[in-house]
């Protein structure tokens, strides 16, 4: 009788152990994805400072803005909206070196007061801009390390 549950822990335990071994490895296109959701769901919950914890201390503009200016600018521009609503749409994520090291990620995003769908942009006050950015692995986590951005029109959401 004593060996019966025995047996059936270390029936649990090795099946829990080859569940472990057969998870994947997450995507390095989908760990930028998610990446970029989460610095939305920063912004539109104007968490600032989680926002900020995805910049490189280093970063580098074209601009010659530091990570103090960005977040300046940022705080700004969340304290005139009551609420916030992004729409970024991914135009493209280019690896370099064929690795999984650094990646130029090119968006275009859409910032409003008031929720909206990408097919009202004409119609609507909101911000439109266009970014690229190169994320760089720290430590295993993706920070942005260099950035440029300029207006955008509704066209560049096509």
């Amino acid at each position: 009788m004593d060996k019966f549950p025995t047996k059936i822990i270390s029936i649990t335990l090795i099946i829990l152990m080859l569940m472990a071994c057969a998870t994947e490895p997450v995507d390095k296109n989908k760990q930028i994805i998610n990446l970029i959701k989460t610095m939305e769901e920063a912004v539109e919950n104007k968490h600032v400072d989680d926002f900020m914890t995805h910049i490189n201390d280093d970063i580098s503009t074209e601009r010659g803005w530091g990570k103090k200016d960005i977040e300046r600018m940022l705080r700004i521009r969340l304290m005139r909206r009551s609420s916030v609503h992004i729409h970024p749409q991914l135009k493209s994520i280019e690896w370099f070196n064929e690795g999984d090291q650094s990646a130029q990620v090119k968006l275009a995003v859409a910032m409003a007061a008031t929720e909206f769908s990408l097919e009202d942009l004409a119609r609507i006050n909101a911000d439109l801009m266009t970014f690229t950015v190169t994320f760089e692995q720290h430590d295993g986590d993706y920070k942005i390390t260099q950035a440029r951005w300029q207006r955008a029109r509704p066209m560049d959401f096509l």
